[in-house]
């Protein structure tokens, strides 16, 4: 950094025309001062800096003590300079399916709050584009590594049987992934322990005494998803309840007034169900609709339990009871897996992350 120069255009002779950075911004530490300071080697000091395992937990403090006392920041430009490579991670936000609607975007927006938590603390740029369809997202992730050489990417949205995943491994990209596919899970990913959030949930209303229990549920192309619906038929056998197909529905998210209509007409059509699963708390909001227009008090006549996100928590009237888990954890780990996997090559490092459930009164006990 200190040997970078602003070169500034038409000015007289006189006045010089040419400045070294340090000049006007001040003296910046590099690498090479930091290793001296040390008595380390610039491989030791780097590694350390970049957490790889070979560098012993003393080391790596003591360096990144010292980094802090001497305001030493990695510049990630000079890094792509030197090795041709960026550390530049990509993201490419869908805004069409499961993401139509801004409102269901809050769980995203905190993952990628977590993701750009690590990543800053690291000094490592995050590079977001956006899609409108399955098309557009495939053409950004093109756009991400043929154009913009980016070798390290976040994937979400899982399906159950994922194109992106051989596309990425053809390129030798560096990835991991939010979500598991159905049949291969030998990659790096971070998820939620669906199977076992539908679990802690059936066992929550059995507990109230809920036997009539309907689920709505969106597209089992979502991985997420179908591992909700496999669930939700193995608990209910375990409990030794009889499933009842006309309890559960597959809607879209991106057809809100249509899934109104399918839970209103499930309640209309089946007297008996006191309670009502949401696979997405945006369904939960159709949910609540449903509910209002039939006259049915939620927590009283009806019971309504979702997984928890903005929208439940801090929008919706009545508030509604939730199995709610660390969406900015899982960014967090996301990155942390993302660079220990390129380290250990060999190695898919997964978490799985549990939930626990939210009582705010919107589900009753069954008298």
């Amino acid at each position: 950094m200190n040997n970078l120069y602003l070169k500034v255009h038409n000015l007289p002779k006189r006045f010089g025309c040419q400045f070294k950075i340090s000049d006007i911004l001040g003296k910046v530490m590099n690498i090479k001062e930091l290793a001296k300071k040390l008595n380390l080697s610039i491989t030791t000091v780097s590694r350390a800096l970049g957490g790889y395992p070979d560098v012993s937990d003393k080391t790596r403090e003591k360096v990144k003590r010292f980094a802090l006392k001497y305001k030493y920041k990695p510049n990630p430009y000079a890094s792509v300079l030197a090795s041709g490579k960026t550390k530049t991670v990509g993201y490419v936000l869908p805004i069409y399916g499961t993401n139509t609607s801004t409102l269901n975007q809050g769980n995203f927006f905190q993952f990628i709050s977590g993701m750009s938590d690590e990543l800053l603390s690291e000094s490592i740029q995050l590079q977001i584009l956006f899609a409108k369809s399955e098309n557009e997202e495939i053409k950004a992730y093109e756009r991400l590594i043929l154009e913009q050489k980016i070798e390290n990417i976040v994937l979400q949205n899982i399906k159950t049987n994922d194109k992106r995943i051989e596309m990425l491994k053809k390129y030798n990209i560096n990835f991991v992934a939010w979500g598991k596919t159905k049949s291969n899970t030998n990659f790096p990913w971070v998820d939620l322990d669906n199977s076992g959030a539908i679990e802690n949930i059936i066992n929550y209303l059995i507990k109230k005494n809920h036997k009539h229990i309907s689920y709505i549920n969106i597209s089992e192309k979502y991985n997420f998803a179908n591992e909700r619906k496999n669930s939700f038929l193995k608990i209910l056998k375990k409990n030794k309840i009889k499933f009842n197909k006309n309890y559960y529905a597959s809607v879209k998210l991106e057809e809100p007034e249509k899934s109104f209509e399918i839970i209103k007409n499930m309640l209309m059509k089946n007297k008996k169900i006191t309670s009502i699963i949401c696979s997405t708390e945006f369904s939960a909001l159709s949910a609540i609709k449903a509910c209002n227009y039939l006259n049915l008090v939620i927590g009283q006549d009806i019971s309504i339990i979702t997984f928890d996100g903005p929208l439940v928590r801090d929008l919706s009237t009545p508030p509604i009871t939730a199995a709610s888990f660390p969406v900015k954890d899982l960014g967090k780990k996301a990155i942390n897996i993302l660079f220990n996997s390129k380290i250990n090559k060999n190695k898919s490092t997964n978490y799985l992350a549990k939930t626990e459930i939210i009582d705010r009164g919107s589900v009753h006990t069954v008298k």
